[in-house]
């Protein structure tokens, strides 16, 4: 593989509701990057949150603050924290704030659910 760029123009914007996803194009399957705008709670619903079954990531607070809800874990953050989540443990995100997401493997839609509690 060789070294590549890419720009903000080549992301693919995935928009849903209070967070939208700025999904960067990767030369592989072993992660994969995106850049989170986050506007209020993701999930929406107070008791929902996302599992992630095949992959973890880190997310890096590049703007704002706020929480994340991770396993059984509550982190306030802000610019410069990093949060890491391990495959299988559930996660929810509030505030407004950005943050860079690096996912290994990389994400894709069937490994992840929504789940109430």
């Amino acid at each position: 593989m060789k070294p590549v760029k890419y720009s903000v123009k080549q992301t693919t914007k995935i928009d849903l509701g209070t967070k939208i996803i700025y999904k960067y194009p990767t030369p592989t399957k072993l992660f994969d990057v995106a850049h989170m705008v986050l506007n209020g709670r993701h999930p929406k619903r107070e008791n929902s949150y996302i599992l992630e079954h095949g992959c973890m990531f880190a997310m890096y607070i590049t703007k704002g603050e706020g929480t994340v809800y991770a396993g059984d874990q509550t982190f306030s953050v802000s610019v410069d924290d990093v949060v890491i989540v391990p495959t299988n443990n559930k996660f929810a995100v509030e505030g407004k704030k950005e943050y860079v997401t690096f996912d290994l493997p990389a994400y894709y839609p069937e490994q992840s659910e929504e789940i109430l509690l």
